[in-house]
């Protein structure tokens, strides 16, 4: 008899763990390019936290997110929103500026695991780029990885893919694809060499959506959600605007991976 109830425990479980690594991973994440630190808010924490709010994202990717600099008057803005969201931080500085740091950041909902800063300055680079990741650890035991970057403004779109291919190396493996978004400022049309090539691997998850620059009167698509496998799945994905926080609109995409 307790030979039986052992292996009808072990069966059960058994069950319960499949089970478990089959529930999907239902994220919600947002973009958001603050522009020069978040000048056009008069570094307010509030002002971006009061848009966050109404939208309520397990992760937020901001491009161009000052780091205790002469120009925001030395704020931590990114811990500060952490505080007052109830997120936790992360900073990856792509070049000193103004006394302090730039770069790239995440507010993540969930605690992370792990997370990188990886850097790319091609040759005709007119600066460090980076790629900013976390990896968090759902609470329906599904891993994901959530990635940020802000492309080179450049003209020569050669720039901007060999970067990609510099973090393609480092955040996405086809031998072990653990489901990752990456998200921000292309500074690049979807018609450009430099999607083309982002498409080999990624999945343009807001294909069709419309443009995201500038706020005020929208004229061309640079900001992306792009998805490691091909596989995820749009729930929803829209575009939003507030000219007193940036001249970027806002991606807020709720999404699925199997």
């Amino acid at each position: 008899m307790i030979r039986y109830k052992n292996i009808v425990l072990t069966l059960l479980l058994a069950i319960a763990t499949l089970t478990n690594a089959q529930q999907p991973v239902t994220i919600k994440v947002m973009s958001m390019n603050i522009k020069e630190g978040g000048k056009y808010a008069n570094f307010d924490t509030d002002a971006f936290c009061e848009c966050i709010r109404q939208y309520n994202p397990d992760f937020i990717a901001f491009q161009e997110m000052d780091y205790f600099t002469n120009r925001n008057g030395n704020k931590d803005m990114l811990t500060e929103m952490g505080a007052k969201l109830g997120m936790f931080p992360f900073f990856g500085k792509a070049f000193n500026y103004s006394g302090g740091a730039f770069g790239g950041a995440i507010l993540s909902k969930y605690p992370f695991y792990n997370a990188q800063t990886l850097s790319s300055k091609p040759a005709g680079a007119t600066e460090n780029r980076v790629c900013v990741y976390v990896d968090v650890l759902l609470p329906n035991k599904r891993k994901v990885r959530i990635a940020t970057t802000h492309l080179d403004v450049t003209a020569d779109d050669q720039v901007r893919i060999t970067s990609l291919a510099n973090f393609n190396k480092q955040i996405i493996s086809d031998d072990s694809p653990v489901p990752t978004l990456l998200i921000g400022d292309f500074n690049a049309s979807p018609e450009s060499d430099t999607m083309k090539y982002a498409k080999i691997k990624w999945q343009d998850i807001g294909a069709g959506t419309g443009n995201t620059i500038s706020s005020t009167n929208p004229t061309a698509r640079i900001d992306y959600v792009m998805g490691f496998p091909k596989t995820w799945v749009k729930k929803s994905y829209d575009i939003v605007a507030y000219p007193n926080l940036s001249d970027h609109c806002f991606i807020v995409a709720t999404l699925e991976h199997p």
